[in-house]
């Protein structure tokens, strides 16, 4: 098989694809300038939307489970969309480079469920401590950011140009605050703090144990044995010396191919790009390299 016909060649990391963040982005744009029209000159329009596609308490009871799909497209003002949109646009697009589009949008609209299902669940039991009716694409974004967070842990993320922090601190924060606006509702009227933890919650659990589907009960007893877990943010050492790198680019092309680049395709195949380790990332680039020079 030609090189360029191989599938990981049509992988986004090696090449341009459009961008999911984007398209979501411009989604989310109409659904708000359609609803801002319906709310403004129609009332039927404005009633329809409350009573169908926001996330209210009767959406269960009364078996409206599309809106635990519908709340996602809209929002509450100008300003509310205007920050999901940033952070959307800021965190999705880093997460693109990493994730498959099927686990960037699994992620997004899988937070987006919980978190307005977790939510509205609190609402039924606590309604002053879980406000409703429910509107925004805040738990999908929140799904995001926790991915990112435990992707990136090192990673540093800035709140207006002004503050930093640590992925992995601002993880905790991020759900510290939710916990404290729930548990303390008169900090944060108005605000679903409950679909924002259930979001971030779920991004980071589906980061940690379902991005390659191999899901499975977490290890107990993990700290007690010397094998090291290895999570797909942590870059694995590298144990090439410089005779190694000299004998694997004077390969001839196909013989390079079949015994280095083949078992790689394999990998991605079976577990995707962004299982690979440094070292597998640069024998690919190296055969892109070889099939440019063709």
């Amino acid at each position: 098989m030609p090189l360029e016909n191989r599938s990981y060649m049509q992988d986004p990391l090696y090449g341009s694809r459009k961008s999911i963040t984007v398209v979501l982005l411009v989604a989310l744009a109409i659904c708000f300038v359609l609803q801002s029209i319906a709310f403004s000159y129609s009332a039927d329009g404005k009633y329809f939307i409350i009573r169908y596609l926001f996330l209210t308490r009767d959406a269960l009871a009364h078996g409206y489970i599309w809106q635990l799909l519908t709340f996602q497209f809209l929002h509450g003002g100008f300003i509310h969309i205007l920050l999901n949109g940033l952070v959307l646009f800021f965190i999705g697009k880093a997460l693109e480079t990493t994730l498959p589009t099927r686990d960037w949008l699994q992620i997004y609209f899988g937070a987006g469920t919980v978190g307005g299902l977790f939510h509205i669940l609190g609402n039924l039991a606590l309604p002053f401590n879980f406000p409703a009716p429910v509107v925004g694409a805040s738990a999908g974004v929140s799904g995001l950011l926790g991915a990112f967070c435990f992707l990136y842990p090192a990673n540093v993320i800035s709140l207006w140009g002004i503050i930093n922090f640590p992925a992995r601190f601002f993880f905790i924060l991020s759900v510290s605050l939710s916990l404290f606006f729930i548990l303390v509702p008169a900090a944060g009227l108005g605000v679903a703090h409950g679909a924002h933890l259930g979001g971030i919650l779920f991004g980071y659990g589906y980061a940690r144990w379902l991005l390659h589907q191999q899901w499975k009960m977490p290890d107990l007893l993990a700290p007690f044995r010397r094998r090291p877990k290895i999570f797909i943010h942590k870059t694995q050492s590298s144990t090439w010396t410089a005779a190694q790198k000299q004998n694997e680019t004077e390969l001839p092309s196909e013989e390079f191919i079949s015994k280095e680049v083949d078992p790689i395709l394999d990998k991605i195949s079976a577990h995707g790009i962004q299982s690979l380790t440094e070292r597998e990332r640069r024998i690919l680039e190296a055969a892109r390299a070889k099939m440019a020079r063709r």
